[in-house]
């Protein structure tokens, strides 16, 4: 994930970006990892490791994804 993806990520997952994929699978981690952070704020860092292991196991959907991301 390249650098300007990985903080526009972390800006999505604290909810001070919006983005919504066309993956429901992409979008349902989003969520999972918004909520996650609002119950732990230190949480970042293994919300960071679970997208990794997304975009590691999909990395043709995760592709399209993370340069829309980085264009955010």
């Amino acid at each position: 994930m390249d650098a300007a993806a990985l903080e526009n990520v972390k800006r999505i997952l604290r909810g001070e970006l919006r983005y919504t994929s066309s993956n429901l699978a992409l979008n349902m981690l989003i969520s999972k990892m918004q909520k996650k952070l609002q119950a732990d704020p230190q949480s970042m860092e293994s919300c960071m490791k679970e997208m990794d292991a997304f975009i590691a196991k999909y990395p043709i959907v995760a592709k399209v994804d993370l340069a829309n991301i980085a264009a955010l």
